[in-house]
């Protein structure tokens, strides 16, 4: 009796262990099964592109108002009255028009006293050089009234020289854009009376900056939008690069040329010209695939780890110039790296990751050439 006791004991005991034993054998699996899983999930799904160098170029805008490329400030040299001042601004004149008309009657009195002295002075030789051979003049006599004949020619024409002075005609056909004095007025020499231009040559000055001005040549062409005008967009060519900086703004002039001036342009009105810059090859990737910390600018680099996954490498960038929806990169990337562009949430260095471009997607390949900011 005591025997059947014991060997149902045992046969409780071992039916107890078994169960246990197939229940840790159960956990095991399960963890195992959780751990697996976990391990699958731990890879963070990114895409990804590929850095290259690129040509690229930038359209910058400048601005400015329209200037006459020929501008003329009419002097008077001759003191005196005006006695004829026909033009008004916006008159249109031809070259050679007679535009200021001073009293010149003092002058034309100087100039026949002045044709009086040179005539006696030509009679004076030539009774001089008759008397010569008969040798009651001299040599001497003669050369002295040449030189007196000599000097009334030259008074004269000082004198016709000063006349012809007091009728100041245009240079140019052109547009009166100042009259600044009246008829009547008496004038000192030198006064400013009118300026004139010429219309049917305009030009934009603008300023670049430095490090713009070696990616613009001469005949370069542009785009010229001139806000009275709306929206049309004209044809215009850079015709002068100045050749120093400005020390205080580091900026350069250019000289942009309407080529043709369109009907409706003027003087002083506001313009923009769109300015093309010599594409570059530069090292460039996606503004948004730069992510910043207090560090600095910094991006993640997929890389192939020693154990033979795909990591995210975080790498710090020095960032160069922007064009549009481009940054360039100056230092830590190089040709064929290739960064990620999507999926950064949770992202960290050395995280395992799963690059979901296909192969058709050349992984996104920077193909921004030209950007318009």
């Amino acid at each position: 009796m005591i025997i059947s006791k014991k060997h149902s004991l045992y046969r409780s005991l071992f039916a107890y262990f078994t169960i246990c034993l197939l229940v840790s054998a159960c956990d095991n699996n399960s963890d195992l099964n959780i751990n697996t899983k976990k391990a699958q999930q731990a890879a963070h799904r990114v895409e990804v592109i590929t850095v290259e160098n690129k040509p690229v170029s930038l359209v910058h805008t400048v601005s400015g108002t329209l200037e006459a490329k020929t501008k003329i400030r009419l002097y008077n040299e001759e003191s005196g009255r005006i006695i004829k001042l026909p033009y008004h601004e916006g008159d249109t004149v031809k070259k050679g028009t007679l535009l200021v008309q001073l009293d010149n009657e003092l002058l034309k009195t100087e100039v026949a006293k002045a044709t009086a002295s040179k005539e006696q002075a030509q009679v004076d030789l030539s009774r001089l050089k008759k008397l010569l051979p008969k040798q009651i003049s001299t040599e001497e006599e003669v050369a002295r009234a040449r030189t007196v004949l000599d000097l009334a020619i030259a008074e004269e024409k000082r004198q016709l020289t000063r006349l012809k002075r007091t009728s100041i005609k245009a240079p140019i056909d052109g547009l009166i854009t100042k009259r600044l004095y009246e008829p009547g007025d008496l004038l000192a020499a030198q006064s400013h009376i009118h300026s004139i231009i010429d219309p049917s040559i305009l030009r934009l000055e603008a300023s670049l900056a430095e490090r713009w001005i070696p990616l613009v040549s001469i005949n370069q062409q542009v785009t010229l939008l001139i806000d009275a005008l709306g929206d049309r967009a004209f044809k215009a060519k850079i015709v002068r690069i100045h050749p120093t900086i400005n020390a205080s703004t580091h900026k350069g002039l250019i000289e942009i040329q309407l080529d043709p001036v369109p009907a409706g342009a003027k003087v002083g009105q506001f313009a923009r010209a769109r300015v093309e810059l010599k594409a570059t090859d530069r090292l460039v990737i996606p503004v948004h695939s730069v992510q910043y910390d207090p560090q600095g600018a910094y991006v993640f680099r997929v890389v192939e780890s020693d154990g033979g996954d795909t990591v995210s490498e975080k790498i710090y960038i020095e960032q160069g110039q922007q064009f549009g929806t481009l940054t360039e990169v100056l230092s830590a990337l190089q040709t064929g790296d290739r960064i990620v562009s999507r999926g950064y949430l949770g992202l960290r260095n050395g995280k395992k990751v799963t690059v979901m471009n296909t192969a058709g997607d050349a992984e996104q390949t920077i193909e921004q050439d030209t950007v318009r900011p």
